[in-house]
């Protein structure tokens, strides 16, 4: 077969695929983590949304390099199994990741059915809030078995949509900005931006999402790297410029009191009841689509990772007409379940945590194998040390107040590791 007649059997092209990555970091990274930043970092939160988009902006250098070389839907598995082989150690890892989107597309769902909530007046009714967030996962399930072009598709109106509202809202806010409000306080610490940059990488982590994209993108050693690049750039001058009107048009303890639906609360003095109800509503198109997009990646991990014998085989059973089927509907279950059982903010703290991880791991993978990705060294060591500093401040800022998603991260990360050991030991029991 041709390579023009193999570009012809692929589904996405560079926005669509730059879709999937703004649609999986422009969710609850800033309709929710914008108040926690702020709660942090103070009047600088933007400062730390610009370190936390370079940090991403390094290692994504090292995923475009990887993709490009080793295409595959399961992304930073065959990464990882090509840099570590595929024994207990990537296997604990790529399980890790797996679990690791798993909730932070439940993060996703729960913001959802908040604004949602805050829109119908529902605040505070927890049977709403579930069934809210049980009915938005099982709809992008759907859209998920209707096959990868219809995601892309589908990610690009969505994400039209709420980049359009935000941008919206970024020029009316920039007209009533106070300058006293975005004033540093003289206590202002820097330590306290590198902590906050920390818990918001989240925010950026759906980048690595549009790497999963490679086996259905056209040409992807030009459009990857492009919609890598693209993804970030375009996050990141929302997330500024979002931040900045935020902070501008409230003080510090009106975003504190309202950070669960902050931009929203921030509307009102722009437009009053009718700007908090569209900014509800953008919230409802970001976070909907970041479960879309966030879903779409991590099934084609779990996929991979069972073909390489790091979990069960039923996982890759095709049901529905989707070879992935399986794999879909348990991360969906797992999705749901968390949704209604775990709280947003340390979930978000975790979440980072495992992903600065992950991204440490990924750029040191990706310099094991510089030759045959043929990567600069010097940028993937600025990746590595982007990733392991954000990763080190973000644990001793954890550390620092005995923070219980510190025991979470653990335990989630002992537990992945320990049930690959089972798992491979169990494999190598039954081939003798």
């Amino acid at each position: 077969m041709s390579s023009k007649e193999n570009n012809n059997k692929k589904t996405m092209g560079l926005w669509s695929a730059t879709s999937i990555g703004v649609g999986a970091m422009i969710g609850a990274g800033i309709f929710a983590l914008i108040g926690i930043a702020v709660q942090i970092a103070g009047q600088l939160a933007y400062v730390s949304f610009i370190i936390a988009g370079i940090i991403a902006a390094f290692t994504s250098y090292s995923v475009s390099k990887l993709a490009v070389k080793f295409p595959s839907k399961g992304g930073r598995v065959e990464y990882l199994n090509r840099a570590f082989g595929k024994g207990i150690f990537a296997g604990g890892l790529n399980i890790t990741i797996w679990l690791g989107y798993t909730i932070v597309t439940a993060l996703y769902a729960k913001a959802f059915s908040e604004y949602a909530a805050a829109l119908l007046g529902m605040q505070g009714h927890s049977l709403f809030l579930s069934l809210m967030s049980i009915a938005i996962v099982a709809l992008f399930i759907f859209i998920n078995f209707a096959g990868s072009a219809l995601v892309g598709k589908s990610e690009l109106v969505t994400v039209i949509a709420k980049i359009g509202i935000l941008l919206l809202f970024c020029i009316l806010g920039f007209t009533t900005v106070q300058s006293s409000e975005l004033s540093v306080s003289k206590s202002f610490d820097f330590a306290d931006v590198m902590f906050a940059s920390g818990v918001i990488f989240m925010s950026y982590e759906g980048f690595g999402l549009v790497a999963n994209t490679a086996e259905d993108v056209r040409k992807p050693s030009k459009n990857l790297p492009k919609a890598l690049f693209l993804s970030i750039c375009i996050v990141m001058l929302v997330y500024i410029l979002t931040s900045v009107v935020v902070i501008g048009n409230l003080s510090i303890p009106e975003i504190l009191k309202a950070k669960e639906y902050v931009l929203a609360e921030a509307a009102r003095p722009l437009l009053g009841e009718i700007g908090f109800d569209i900014m509800a509503i953008a919230a409802l198109f970001s976070t909907a689509s970041a479960i879309n997009a966030t879903i779409y990646g991590p099934v084609n991990m779990v996929h991979e990772t069972a073909k390489a014998n790091q979990l069960p085989s039923f996982l890759v059973k095709k049901i529905f007409n989707h070879k992935s089927g399986i794999a879909l509907l348990v991360t969906g279950g797992l999705v749901i379940l968390i949704t209604i059982t775990l709280d947003l903010e340390a979930i978000a703290e975790v979440g980072s945590l495992v992903f600065l991880m992950i991204y440490t791991l990924v750029n040191i993978a990706n310099f094991k194998l510089r030759r045959k990705t043929k990567s600069k060294a010097w940028l993937v060591v600025l990746g590595i040390a982007g990733t392991s500093f954000a990763f080190a401040a973000l644990f001793y800022h954890e550390l620092q107040k005995q923070s219980l998603s510190l025991y979470v991260f653990f335990g989630l990360v002992l537990l992945c590791f320990i049930y690959e050991w089972i798992f491979q030991r169990k494999n190598l029991k039954n081939q003798d």
